[in-house]
């Protein structure tokens, strides 16, 4: 602000020395006398000028230095994030005997807040968990580990879902400081049973039908929360889709949103499939779709058939 000022001030005593002359007051003469500087004499307001330039310069050069810091922390901040956030969202998920599982995955920016996993169950079981960390980028991808974390040390536990979702409930609040996850858990069983248990997620489509399962609150927001359970049968045939509420709240240009009917249309499709109409729609946070279909027999037999003429080979 000060250097800013100098070419007004210098201004000022170059017109009250122009005026002191020309109305012969004379006590202010002098400020219409160039100033020598070495080999050179400068006016005021020269010397002003070149002041104003030098001060912005020097004000530049520290405004750059600091925003460079600043890149530099954000980009290592969004470098851990991603790194973060590989094992929020596997690039490959493990085969499930009996089952064929796809997922699909678009953050809506560089680092999203959406996770999902398959996990090895207790006995001949399989734990299928989708999640939303509230919020974006570092933070929200710590959570989300965090949550990951505590998920794993619980699955092999043989706990029903409602269970794990209290338990890992009163897990983030005692660890997380602030913000809160929705989470929907589903243990599979190699004879088609689903037992579900819904943390605040978006509900899931069993053949293109909502399964009608109490949501609960979010986990991390009040610590005695009790979550139900819903139990049913998936025949083979039999599909299950499991999304993050960026599926219905993808929102086109003229705002309208993607919605409950569109995404329960789409529910038998693919996970690629879903996630890639909702994207086109446009797409406003992150989209994650998986789906659980329960093979025929004669699909089993062509898996191990393939399965043995890759081993074979």
């Amino acid at each position: 602000i000060l250097p800013s000022l100098l070419p007004l001030v210098t201004s000022s005593m170059l017109n009250l020395g122009t005026s002191s002359l020309y109305f012969g007051w004379g006590f202010a003469d002098f400020l219409q006398n160039p100033i020598p500087v070495g080999p050179v004499s400068l006016q005021p307001t020269d010397l002003g000028n070149l002041l104003f330039v030098l001060a912005i310069g020097i004000v530049m050069f520290f405004r750059f230095t600091r925003v460079s810091r600043e890149q530099a922390r954000v980009a290592a901040e969004l470098a851990a994030a991603r790194a973060i956030q590989e094992r929020l969202v596997p690039a490959q998920l493990p085969p499930v005997a009996g089952y064929a599982i796809e997922a699909a995955y678009f953050p809506a920016e560089e680092v999203g807040g959406d996770f999902y996993q398959v996990l090895e169950g207790s006995g001949d079981t399989t734990l299928l968990v989708v999640g939303d960390v509230s919020g974006k980028g570092l933070k929200a991808a710590m959570t989300g580990t965090l949550t990951l974390g505590a998920l794993r040390a619980l699955a092999s536990q043989g706990l029903e879902p409602a269970t794990m979702l209290m338990r890992l409930n009163r897990q983030l609040i005692e660890t997380s400081d602030e913000g809160f996850v929705t989470c929907l858990c589903a243990r599979i069983f190699r004879d088609g049973e689903v037992r579900l248990a819904n943390a605040g997620h978006i509900v899931p489509y069993h053949n293109g039908e909502e399964v009608p399962l109490p949501p609960g609150l979010p986990l991390g927001i009040v610590a005695e929360t009790v979550y139900e359970e819903r139990a049913f049968y998936l025949r083979p045939g039999d599909r299950l889709t499991l999304l993050s509420d960026g599926v219905v709240e993808a929102q086109n240009a003229r705002g309208e949103l993607f919605g409950f009917e569109r995404t329960q249309a789409l529910s038998g499709q693919a996970a690629q499939a879903i996630a890639d109409t909702a994207r086109r729609f446009g797409q406003a946070d992150d989209i994650t779709v998986m789906t659980l279909l329960r093979m025929r027999d004669e699909e089993i037999r062509t898996e191990l058939e393939g399965a043995g003429a890759r081993i074979h080979a």
